[in-house]
């Protein structure tokens, strides 16, 4: 009995060992796919992925200083014209040292008015001394022709001695006087000059300080960000609040004009010699092929470089060098949006390069 049993075993598993060769060998079949993907477009063709961005790229703003957001002007999708204000950076503190350039400022400009006001005192003055020196120049003239008549009386004897030393010691006061009076011109000079000194100084010192309050005028103009172009807010990055830095992980705000769209298409660098200028070009939207842009050719970017991944991950590395090609179209009646992927056709033939 247990013979036969070991038989009967024998044969069902090798009954079951041909059916499973049998089912497995069978084709798997193949799911149709959600969306059909894109097909050729040209009879010689060259692909290359593609991603939308704004004309003329988009714009990264970041502060120019670092600082706490107090006001943001603008929100996603709005359009804003060069010069509009973004977003502003907590000013307080430069307002302040603004408010202390301004006094510095006017106790500056005191000062070289009081400095003024004295260079006309010193200069009166001066122009006193002038009149004096002169006055008693002309009592010194005097006084030596009255010695000089006296010492010519007293040789032939007609004027005693003392009368003749009287003279002889007016003429040396009157020396005296002048001397003292040329003393006081060069006094006031000196202080002219001092005071002309002390002027130069404080119009320097002025000077000085109106440059260092300007540029904390021109700091405290860039703390209120504006837009650089015309174009449309792509992305807000920010709250109000938040403390932002010079070179954030990811930029404040993004930019971009939006009347007319680039793709910037990576061609693998093994294709990049069948690329020329003017190559005409399709893309298909990645997930509906049958949306399709025709472009129109801007530029080859002419450095190849290593093809960036789409994925964000900036850590990810890549062995592929890709070529840059950029065309640009007119957003068409189907949505678009800043940073889609697209799957673009480029039309190899010869063409005519664009001069």
């Amino acid at each position: 009995m247990r013979k036969y049993l070991s038989i009967l075993l024998a044969l069902i598993g090798v009954s079951f060992a041909i059916y499973w060769v049998k089912i497995s060998a069978r084709p798997v079949p193949v799911a149709p796919p959600l969306n059909e993907p894109a097909q050729n477009t040209y009879d010689r063709t060259i692909a290359g992925a593609g991603i939308i961005e704004a004309s003329g790229r988009n714009i990264q703003i970041n502060p120019p200083i670092p600082g706490q957001v107090t006001q943001i002007f603008v929100r996603e999708n709005d359009i804003v014209k060069k010069g509009d204000k973004l977003f502003l950076i907590d000013d307080r503190e430069q307002n302040a040292k603004i408010a202390s350039a301004e006094a510095n400022i006017a106790r500056a400009e005191a000062t070289l008015a009081t400095a003024q006001a004295e260079i006309a005192t010193q200069m009166a003055a001066e122009q006193s001394a002038l009149a004096n020196v002169e006055q008693l120049q002309a009592l010194l003239a005097d006084a030596e022709q009255v010695l000089s008549s006296n010492d010519r009386l007293y040789q032939s004897g007609v004027i005693p001695y003392l009368t003749f030393n009287t003279s002889l010691k007016s003429r040396d006061a009157a020396k005296a006087r002048v001397q003292q009076a040329q003393a006081q011109v060069e006094q006031s000079r000196a202080l002219l000059n001092s005071t002309k000194a002390k002027i130069t100084e404080a119009e320097a010192n002025l000077k000085l300080l109106k440059a260092q309050r300007n540029e904390l005028l021109v700091t405290l103009e860039r703390l209120m960000v504006r837009a650089p172009q015309d174009g449309r807010i792509l992305q807000v990055n920010m709250r109000l609040g938040e403390m932002l830095a010079i070179t954030p992980i990811q930029p404040s705000i993004i930019l971009g004009e939006t009347e007319f769209l680039q793709v910037r298409v990576d061609v693998d660098e093994v294709n990049a010699t069948r690329v020329s200028a003017g190559s005409q070009a399709i893309a298909h939207l990645k997930g509906d092929a049958s949306k399709k842009i025709s472009l129109e050719f801007v530029r080859i970017d002419p450095y190849i470089l290593p093809k960036k991944s789409l994925t964000g991950d900036n850590t990810e590395r890549v062995d592929v060098r890709v070529l840059q090609v950029i065309y640009k179209f007119q957003p068409p009646d189907f949505s678009v949006y800043v940073g889609q992927q697209v799957d673009v056709f480029i039309d190899a033939a010869p063409t005519v390069a664009i001069k």
